[in-house]
């Protein structure tokens, strides 16, 4: 049982004739973790393999390829740190550097013993530690100063692929390719060229790259392509009312309306994270309801960027003060032990759910009024059948919710997955949700059930 029920977020019906059948619990029902295994490819807006649907979390490790052929035992250190926080995939580099603070840890396409390197590190990854890979070919393109050889190791990195395609979640163009070798039009022409040579060469699920902000950039890039899925850099600033909370509603937000017609899946590549650049987030409850609200919002992945993912301790990230190993960031365990509760209690293949904005449609009515309010940043939810899923972001003072039919509730804790409270409520009754009280507001993972 829990120990603080004064702190536990509080279910009181606003009419005297509302019972409420109320119950605490410290655990929930748990699916079993994903087995990885087969090929993962589409299912609607969501990823499955041969375990069926996935929810999965990736993990930034842009220095795989390095650290496999240099600093192995510490890349296998860190391997298993990220298996240990429920981690399903990393996101590596194929060829970076040696300028903008990477030329100690560069990936270069001219080693002898490059297709080994790369080979190896996939092996090593998923073989050892049941991660999977997503390649991002191109951080930089300093290497490769012509299309013909940018053509040429995409070629290379489809013939690695090949034998391997289950260890492989998805493979990625370039990194922000806007700002990394493949600017303007032209640049746009030439990912989206490689993009379908990549596609042509390999059963693995292909992305181009992260356009930068602005529905036409992703239109450009993506609207009409041979792209599987997008990956998307969702802007990590917090700016605005929202404060801390805004870059986690971040993936909610309205899909572009473009000519030609986008790919179905999208994985938030590169969200805020324990020190990420630009801004960054360290609270396991935010981390949590950043995983869970990505998928309640159709999302297909997500992945955890934090700073010993980016060099790993290289030059130019100590310069910024960066952890090297990812058990060397304080809030590493908290996190990690945050992220798997939350892969077990997120319903699999959530993405494929119906979204819905706010609560205005749902059968919990209120939250749009209460974030017009202002007692509570956002409210993202999705349907299935009979069953409501969803997170309240940003809560900060009661949130009073009306029930359109018969429902049974649950409100859990997204870090621990403990349900806080269940009630049963008749179509019509009011109740109220009330915050933990907690520094920038409070979040919540609420679950409904038609009766």
């Amino acid at each position: 049982m829990l120990r603080t029920p004064r702190l536990l977020p509080v279910i009181a019906a606003l009419s005297a004739a509302v019972a409420l059948n109320v119950s605490v619990s410290s655990t929930v029902t748990l699916r079993e973790d994903e087995s990885r295994r087969g090929l993962v490819r589409l299912d609607g807006r969501a990823l499955r393999d041969d375990g069926g649907v996935l929810n999965p979390l990736g993990a930034t490790l842009f220095w795989l390829a390095w650290g496999y052929k240099f600093d192995r035992p510490r890349l296998e250190a860190n391997l298993a740190a990220l298996a240990d926080a429920g981690v399903d995939y990393v996101r590596a580099l194929g060829d970076v550097g040696p300028g903008s603070g990477w030329a100690d840890r560069e990936v270069n396409p001219g080693w002898p013993d490059y297709a080994d390197v790369i080979a190896g590190a996939t092996d090593l990854a998923y073989d050892r530690f049941g991660l999977r890979v997503q390649w991002t070919i191109f951080g930089g393109t300093e290497h490769l100063r012509t299309a013909e050889a940018r053509a040429a190791l995409v070629d290379r990195m489809a013939a690695i692929a090949r034998p391997r395609p289950h260890k492989i979640i998805a493979i990625e163009i370039a990194n922000e390719g806007w700002k990394n070798g493949f600017e303007g039009a032209s640049g746009v022409a030439e990912l989206r060229a490689l993009g379908q040579r990549l596609a042509g060469a390999t059963d693995v699920l292909v992305a181009p790259s992260a356009p930068p902000g602005g529905d036409r950039a992703l239109c450009d890039l993506y609207g009409g392509s041979s792209a599987d899925v997008m990956t998307v850099h969702y802007a990590r600033d917090r700016a605005g009312p929202g404060g801390g909370w805004g870059p986690v509603a971040r993936p909610a937000a309205p899909a572009p309306s473009c000519v030609r017609p986008l790919p179905a899946a999208v994985v938030n590549n590169e969200p805020v994270g324990p020190g990420s650049s630009n801004a960054e987030e360290r609270d396991p409850l935010r981390l949590a309801l950043a995983y869970v609200t990505t998928f309640a919002a159709g999302n297909a992945a997500y992945v955890l960027h934090a700073a010993p993912g980016v060099r790993g301790g290289g030059e130019g990230d100590r310069a910024l003060g960066r952890a090297a190993n990812f058990r060397d960031v304080p809030e590493f365990d908290a996190i990690g032990r945050a992220m798997t509760s939350a892969k077990r209690y997120t319903p699999a293949g959530l993405a494929n759910w119906k979204p819905m904005a706010g609560g205005s449609a749902a059968p919990l009515a209120g939250v749009d009024d209460a974030v017009k309010r202002g007692d509570l940043v956002a409210g993202v939810f999705a349907t299935e059948g009979q069953q409501l899923f969803g997170v309240l972001l940003g809560l900060r003072r009661d949130v009073p919710l009306r029930a359109t039919a018969p429902l049974a509730i649950e409100l859990i804790d997204p870090v621990t997955g403990a349900v806080l409270m269940r009630a049963t409520v008749g179509a019509g009754h009011t109740i109220d949700v009330r915050p933990r009280p907690r520094d920038g507001g409070d979040g919540l993972v609420l679950r409904a059930t038609r009766q």
